[in-house]
């Protein structure tokens, strides 16, 4: 740092204060703290000067001003943060202090000041206790106006030459660009237009440090960067992962990058509180957290930041009398015991811990995955599963990448064994292939197996969509009027006294599909039933998939679903019942994004409803009447449904 101050002038302590938590010699009483080396990116790793690869593993803490600003707030000062979160005896581990600032800070108190008054002073405590110091311009806003333009260049002018000397910084050029952007490669080449000048602008004053490059949407276009890398061999890709991203998504997104371009997911984290406003957020350790960590473990190369290492900022890592928080609720203790078990991996000679070998790209490429198998067919989607493949050390391989015919392919976590496979044309023949690709990138030849979708099923009931969402409360309101009632009149089996009559209608909007039944019936009993029968996937399988296919039970008086024996969760699903003069009425919503459906118009699945008659209130079923299925097997075999399809 060019203007740096004597530590004892900022009052950071003497050596003696800090014993055992520098990582490097040499602090006591020098005007300057040499920190930790300085890193480069070559390849897909950051290297220090001799050519070890390093991991960086650290801490969002807050913006600088706003955290002295609030230190009675936040039970701390933000000095005493940056130690306390570097505090080896502790058993803090520390590696990397990201150091965000808010354009609001800049607007209120000046970029110099804020270099001056605050940069300065945390970028020297970084170097004091043996850590580098990640700097992020922490703008969230589109990225296309003059004034981030303005904004951007007047910090980086600011900073760039200001820690351009400094080893063990690093800086984040844009922490949340938003838009423009879509999901395409034209968005990124957008985005790249926009971005290279600053960094440019940053090279011109610091030509070693490493910079870290996000991407629109809240910098989640990381896949992007393999294929077309901003122009600079000194950059890394950042990624912000948070609960809203579903862990089927983090391969594709942010790991399969990784085997090309070094990543750095400088924000990670969760809180299972769903009262706070930043709902991305919500998750819970046992849901998310443990299974993001096992992910990211298994990309070496990563190195990553968690927020927030504060009692104030969300998700944050400590209550506001700085005890750390855990559990299933929160992720203090699962970032401090990471942290601590990784504290000698990839991390440089000569700075804490011991140098960690660099280990070479193996020759040869995993093995397919073996057993390759249709599971089940329908019209337009097929189920495929293999068995797990391994490396030539025996590990479990890093990816699977799946594809059918010439189409593009998806990319899946090595923990995958099975596909569902969409977008097909009924009645025709494929060939699906499945590669292995281990931790190098190698990637396996091909498992492949051929299959021909079934023929397309007459559509026995068009359900329309409406304008309106229904209040699932168990009354027929004028939003049904759309439905055309259909009967429940076959009796597929029992007593032929069962003389109930039903009618079932549905509806739909984006958010679910919304059914309505009404019972006639002299005497309510105690198995009495309404029983809804989905295959969301109109997968017709042999059996049951555990995932989609759905055997909803209600009963009257009973406001839920339960799920049959082969159902697939019934939990949100929303029921209502209600008794009427002539019998009872069920209501419900299946949303669809708990199915993973995207509803459109067109759409086909599965379905059936029956209703059970118990006529002698003995706790057994009597009779049963069906719309469709009269072999009364549907509860065991989804192909058994009645084909139906979504209308406008």
């Amino acid at each position: 740092m060019r203007r740096r101050q004597l530590l004892a002038g900022l009052g950071v302590g003497s050596a003696a204060g800090v014993a055992g938590c520098g990582a490097f010699a040499g602090f006591g009483g020098d005007a300057e703290v040499e920190g930790p080396p300085r890193l480069h990116v070559g390849g897909r790793w950051l290297r220090d000067p001799s050519g070890h690869r390093v991991v960086l593993r650290g801490v969002n803490v807050p913006d600088p001003v706003w955290g002295t600003e609030r230190a009675d707030a936040r039970g701390k000062s933000y000095w005493q943060t940056l130690r306390f979160a570097t505090n080896r005896n502790a058993d803090w581990y520390t590696r990397v202090l990201r150091i965000p600032v808010e354009p609001q800070s800049i607007e209120d108190a000046g970029v110099e000041a804020v270099a001056r008054d605050y940069l300065d002073r945390a970028v020297s405590i970084a170097a004091e206790r043996g850590v580098y110091a990640l700097i992020d311009y922490h703008a969230v806003e589109r990225y296309d106006t003059e004034g981030i333009d303005e904004r951007i260049r007047a910090f980086w002018s600011e900073v760039a030459p200001r820690y351009a000397d400094d080893s063990h910084v690093l800086y984040e050029l844009f922490s949340e660009p938003t838009e423009p952007a879509s999901d395409g490669i034209e968005s990124w080449r957008t985005w790249k237009d926009a971005a290279e000048p600053w960094l440019a602008l940053i090279r011109e004053e610091s030509p070693e440090t490493p910079v870290v490059v996000g991407s629109p949407r809240w910098s989640s276009m990381t896949r992007h960067a393999a294929a077309e890398p901003v122009d600079d061999d000194n950059v890394l890709y950042s990624a912000h992962v948070y609960p809203s991203w579903e862990p089927e998504t983090w391969e594709p997104t942010f790991g399969d990058p990784a085997l090309d371009v070094p990543v750095f997911v400088t924000e990670w984290g969760y809180v299972d509180d769903e009262s706070i406003p930043d709902s991305h957020v919500v998750g819970t350790t046992e849901s998310w957290g443990r299974p993001f960590r096992r992910w990211l473990e298994a990309h070496e190369n990563v190195s990553w930041c968690a927020r927030a290492f504060d009692s104030q900022w969300v998700p944050s890592m400590f209550d506001e009398e700085w005890n750390l928080l855990g559990g299933n609720a929160h992720m203090g203790v699962l970032t401090k015991q990471w942290l601590a078990d990784e504290r000698d991996s990839y991390w440089p000679p000569n700075g804490a811990g011991a140098p960690t070998a660099t280990p070479l790209a193996q020759g040869r490429p995993p093995d397919p995955p073996a057993d390759l198998r249709v599971e089940a067919v329908g019209e337009t989607t097929t189920r495929i599963a293999w068995d797990g493949a391994l490396d030539p050390d025996g590990d479990d391989v890093l990816q699977y990448r799946v594809g059918v015919g010439d189409g593009e392919r998806t990319i899946l976590r090595g923990s995958v064994r099975s596909f569902e496979l969409t977008g097909l044309e009924p009645g025709e023949s494929y060939t699906a292939t499945v590669t292995a690709v281990d931790e190098f990138g190698l990637e396996s030849d091909a498992a492949s197996v051929e299959f021909t979708t079934t023929e397309a099923a007459e559509s026995k009931a068009t359900i329309p969509r409406t304008p309106t969402r229904p209040t699932v409360d168990g009354t027929l309101d004028d939003v049904w009027q759309r439905a055309e009632p259909k009967g429940i009149d076959v009796l597929a089996w029992g007593d032929q006294a069962s003389d109930i009559s039903a009618e079932w209608r549905a509806l739909w909007d984006e958010e679910a599909l919304y059914v309505f039944v009404s019972v006639a019936d002299g005497t309510l009993q105690k198995a009495d039933a309404v029983e809804v029968f989905l295959d969301l996937d109109n997968s017709r399988g042999d059996s049951y998939d555990g995932e989609d296919d759905l055997q909803l039970v209600m009963i009257p008086g009973i406001k839920q679903a339960w799920q049959g024996p082969n159902s697939a969760t019934s939990d949100p699903v929303f029921v209502r019942t209600d008794d009427t003069d002539e019998g009872w009425r069920v209501e419900l919503s299946v949303p669809w994004e708990s199915y993973d459906v995207t509803p459109l118009t067109g759409l086909r699945f599965g379905m059936d409803v029956h209703v059970a008659d118990d006529l002698d209130d003995d706790d057994d079923r009597d009779a049963k009447h069906v719309w469709h299925d009269e072999s009364d097997r549907v509860w065991e075999v989804p192909a058994k449904l009645a084909t139906v399809e979504l209308g406008e």
